[in-house]
């Protein structure tokens, strides 16, 4: 009986070591994980996307995730990259630095993460950088616009194209209107910075001139003060570095005033939000997009279409960014045939004419896209393009 146990004990220990030996002989010391590093091969490619989920900024970051969502579901539907489903994982930064720096941490000392798309606003993506240039892991914003951000870092880049070009169509709108005297009010942070100096610097390359520019900071709700300010330097128009949330309530409190002026925003405004907050407020505003459901470019009709029968509304511009960074990024992985960083990245540099649904996309030498914008203003609650 004793000798029956012993044996037993022996079989029961050979079919643990051969199970052993049979699960070490199944790792390929050939594969790659998503870092490039040799290990275990993977079965997904996992992208990390960092957004304002919630906070002032939330709607923005919802946008990025219902499209970059749809984008992921299209790869996946249609077998993947390089075989291999796509995975994202989501983090909050809250429209937050901080966050955004702390997020990064976490995303760059995640080995199974290959890459990153976000954050939503230079501030964020500007803090998170860094970390992710020290990784070496690809950081691509659908919408960081800073002058300063893609050129940091030959691992960072953005679809939206850089205030410098988006400050000259709106300069040279605003100049055309026969506009010569024109005040500032921008949000104090690095992307109002970026947005008041690149409209500023054209504006006055025409010919122009910034008679006062005035700032205010992130968290504030009366604007009562600084637009009487304003208003007594007698400006011909205002243009407006904000966010939607912000804009909607300058312009309700400059309705409340009663200082009816022709007003340019920067693109962030534009945002079903901005129609909801600002009301008869925001009647007339002008403002500029790289992409308009109303009036759509080829490329764009079959996402427009799905986003409506996923989500029953229209896209807006900044989601349509995140569709695009999202595809240009698996595009990149595409062509580069291999989970490799480097080989990635230079993919990455090298698109042109990429048929984004929100215009086609080549990055410059620093990571910047090169893009064109629709001039639109608000005609009875509704965004329209001004032809």
């Amino acid at each position: 009986m004793k000798k029956m146990r012993v044996t037993q004990w022996l079989v029961v220990l050979l079919v643990v070591a051969i199970m052993v030996t049979c699960i070490g002989c199944g790792k390929d010391s050939n594969s790659t994980t998503p870092d490039g590093e040799a290990g275990g091969k993977t079965e997904t490619i996992k992208i990390a996307v960092n957004c304002p989920l919630t906070g002032n900024q939330g709607e923005y970051g919802q946008s990025f995730k219902r499209c970059i969502d749809l984008a992921c579901e299209n790869w996946n539907e249609n077998g993947g990259v390089l075989g291999m489903q796509i995975e994202t994982v989501y983090g909050d930064s809250k429209g937050d630095a901080n966050e955004a720096a702390t997020l990064a941490q976490k995303v760059t000392s995640d080995p199974s993460i290959f890459a990153q798309v976000g954050d939503f606003n230079s501030a964020c993506c500007m803090s998170a950088q860094p970390i992710y240039d020290a990784a070496g892991m690809i950081q691509i914003s659908p919408t960081c616009s800073h002058i300063k951000f893609a050129s940091a870092s030959k691992w960072s880049f953005e679809c939206l194209g850089t205030q410098i070009a988006q400050g000259e169509f709106m300069a040279k709108w605003a100049y055309e209107e026969g506009h010569r005297k024109i005040a500032i009010l921008y949000l104090n942070s690095d992307w109002g910075v970026s947005v008041r100096d690149g409209f500023a610097n054209a504006f006055k390359d025409l010919g122009g001139d910034i008679i006062t520019t005035e700032s205010y900071f992130d968290g504030e709700g009366d604007f009562t003060a600084v637009l009487t300010k304003l208003r007594a330097t007698n400006p011909d128009a205002i243009y407006l570095a904000c966010y939607y949330n912000d804009g909607a309530a300058i312009n309700v409190q400059r309705e409340r005033l009663g200082w009816n002026i022709p007003v340019f925003c920067a693109g962030t405004v534009y945002s079903p939000k901005f129609l909801e907050l600002g009301g008869s407020a925001v009647e007339g505003v002008l403002t500029n997009v790289g992409f308009f459901p109303d009036d759509p470019i080829p490329e764009a009709a079959d996402f427009i279409e799905k986003y409506n029968k996923a989500y029953g509304s229209d896209p807006d511009y900044y989601g349509a960014c995140a569709y695009d960074a999202f595809n240009v990024l698996m595009e990149a992985i595409k062509r580069a045939g291999e989970l490799d960083r480097e080989a990635v990245r230079d993919e990455l540099a090298n698109t042109s004419e990429h048929p984004g649904v929100s215009g086609k996309i080549t990055f410059d030498a620093n990571g910047d896209a090169l893009k064109s914008y629709i001039k639109l203003t608000i005609t009875d609650g509704k965004f329209t393009v001004v032809r």
